[in-house]
Order: structure tokens, then C-alpha cells, then sequence
């Protein structure tokens, strides 16, 4: 999977694919699994970074799904751009 320089190239299926591999522990290697982490964190530009994917709050759903309803939310709270169509 080709990762990709902004969250707006991203379709959201596109983006539930790598927060799904990082979930279901399929990436390859550690390197490619704290690569993707890296990737995820840059481009969501959320301020509470990995947490989101591993200390989620009271009442978000513990899944890629979850994780991808945070990042789409708190894009669209702070006027960021959010995923392509």
C-alpha cells in the first residue's frame, strides 16, 4: 500500500485499511507497523496522537471504525479538510 502525503487523498476506505492492519496485527514487520503508526498520527493531526488508537475515550467504539469517527470529527471541528469523495 502506497501511504500517501495528506489525509484529504485518502478515501475513508482507504484509510480504514491501515487503521484495520494496525488493529488486527497484520502488518509484516514492527518496522511496517510503527511506520503505519508514524503515518496515521502525522496526517490526522489529532493532538492526542496514538492514543486515540490505544487509550479510547469513554464511549468511542475501540475499533479501526471508531478511531476513523474520532479523526473524521475532530478534523471537522477544527476546519480541517477531511477524506476525498
Amino acid at each position: 500500500m502506497q501511504l500517501k502525503a495528506s489525509i484529504n487523498e485518502y478515501a475513508e476506505k482507504e484509510f480504514l485499511e491501515i487503521l484495520s492492519k494496525l488493529f488486527n496485527g497484520q502488518c509484516s514487520t514492527e518496522q511496517e507497523y510503527h511506520g503505519l503508526l508514524e503515518h496515521v498520527e502525522q496526517i490526522s493531526q489529532h493532538p492526542k496522537g496514538n492514543e486515540i488508537l490505544f487509550y479510547p475515550a469513554l464511549g468511542v467504539e475501540d475499533s479501526p471504525e471508531g478511531v476513523l469517527r474520532i479523526i473524521k470529527e475532530w478534523r471537522a471541528a477544527n476546519g480541517l479538510p477531511g477524506f476525498k469523495e
